[in-house]
């Protein structure tokens, strides 16, 4: 019973010991939304785009500001040899002055006959009319801060675009490493064979020298696609901010599967969901401001204003100015060499060249989309085609290897096989790493961001 038990103990904790393995295993794994969920954190490219935000938010903030009451306070603090117009003091031919900024008398030589005064003034503006221009700078600013704001959608997809493909290659790279690393292995095992044969007289020394031949070329084969797995992963580490030689496992999410949307209709999802196409049209609205903007300059611009004006002597005298005066004015460009006009022309070019812009924008993404769509269904085709060569090049291997330990086929024969099998599991490797990348390529060309 005691035994019995011991073997019962040791049995769950062997399971619990390998559960534990797993789930580190499973722990250490970084899914591709983890790599773009870690791009979006740490990427640089991001943290632009969010400090151009917090920019534009300030600009719109200055521009609105502008439309509002402004209040400014001046100083003027001097000596001079001229007595102020208000100063009636006469009681003494060198006056001792008082510094009202730093509370101290200031004490002059007798030969010092000069005259200290200040001057406060306070100046309330309220613009009142200026021919829309104010508010077509606001309007200009808001538009642009929109723009910035969609133009972080564009950075979010095609940074995720970018991780995407750099996941996949990685993926795509690792599987053609291990496609190279059966290819050295059967090739060994080949030679393994061959030697035996020749060690017993069936087969010529020929065999053997082809053999070690096309083993080499495989072993040159598996060192380049091992180099290409290394470099794949530095640049996703690039992109999403780990450490250059880390070599977290990657999850294999790539998964062949059929695309069912026509061309017509991913076509209309871009249109409808594209950002760039949001950001062109508002640059057509920012030209407009500007028209409106250059406009306002041939209209006159009216505001309110009130001066407070306090002017006096130090030390003080008995007659002291205190001013003010509150008004409208009224400014009107009569005549300016047609500064203006050059304006109003310039930014009708600018709406002219957004306008002209947008139907480029359009053609452009007309062409990726069905440039994606054509990649996505050849890459289906593909995957397909490969996916029965595969199956046909390893049935022809197997039968190559029992014909020549029989004595009936040929080296050659099973050498060519080997390779056939190794390019049709390229291939297949290939094409279902285009689709998966292509399909991103899509996503992202339809305005799906990830």
């Amino acid at each position: 019973m005691k035994q019995y038990r011991r073997v019962y103990i040791s049995f769950w904790l062997s399971a619990c010991l390998l559960a534990a393995g797993q789930s580190a295993e499973a722990e250490s794994l970084l899914t591709l939304p983890e790599c773009i969920s870690l791009a979006m954190k740490n990427n640089p490219v991001m943290q632009i785009s969010q400090a151009n935000i917090e920019r534009s938010q300030w600009d719109l903030k200055e521009a609105k500001a502008y439309n509002g009451v402004t209040l400014n306070y001046n100083l003027l603090y001097g000596r001079s040899n001229q007595p102020p117009s208000w100063y009636n003091n006469t009681t003494s031919q060198y006056p001792v002055s008082f510094n009202p900024l730093t509370g101290k008398m200031i004490d002059y030589p007798a030969w010092s006959n000069n005259y200290t005064f200040y001057e406060h003034q306070l100046k309330l503006l309220v613009p009142l009319y200026t021919g829309k221009k104010l508010e077509s700078i606001a309007d200009m600013a808001s538009h642009g801060q929109a723009a910035i704001v969609l133009d972080q959608t564009v950075t979010k997809q095609r940074l995720a675009l970018e991780v995407t493909n750099s996941y996949y290659n990685v993926l795509q790279a690792t599987s053609l490493r291990n496609v190279a690393k059966q290819a050295v292995d059967d090739f060994s095992g080949h030679l393994t064979n061959v030697q035996q044969q020749y060690d017993v007289g069936n087969v010529a020394l020929s065999d053997v020298l082809q053999t070690e031949v096309r083993l080499a070329n495989a072993r040159n084969n598996l060192i380049k696609t091992e180099n290409a797995v290394k470099m794949a992963r530095y640049k996703l580490n690039k992109v999403i901010e780990l450490n250059l030689t880390d070599e977290t496992e990657l999850e294999d999410s790539a998964t062949p599967a059929s695309y069912t949307l026509t061309l017509e209709d991913s076509l209309a999802e871009a249109f409808k969901n594209r950002a760039e196409i949001q950001q062109a049209k508002l640059k057509i609205a920012m030209a407009k401001d500007k028209i409106k903007i250059a406009h306002s300059d041939s209209l006159p611009t009216v505001s309110g204003v009130a001066v407070e004006k306090i002017s006096d002597t130090a030390p003080s005298t008995s007659k002291h100015n205190n001013d003010w005066t509150v008004g409208v004015n009224v400014s009107f460009n009569v005549f300016d060499n047609q500064i203006t006009k050059s304006k109003q022309e310039q930014a009708k070019s600018e709406l002219i060249v957004a306008t002209q812009q947008e139907r480029q924008l359009e053609d452009a993404i007309t062409l990726e989309v069905s440039n994606a769509y054509l990649n996505v269904t050849e890459a289906i085709e593909r995957i397909k085609n490969n996916q029965v060569a595969v199956n046909q090049s390893q049935r022809d291997y197997a039968m190559a290897q029992e014909r020549y330990a029989a004595g009936i086929g040929t080296n050659l024969d099973v050498m060519d096989a080997e390779v056939a099998m190794t390019q049709a599991k390229t291939n297949y490797v290939l094409a279902v790493y285009d689709y998966s990348n292509s399909r991103a390529q899509l996503n992202k060309a339809m305005g799906i961001l990830y």
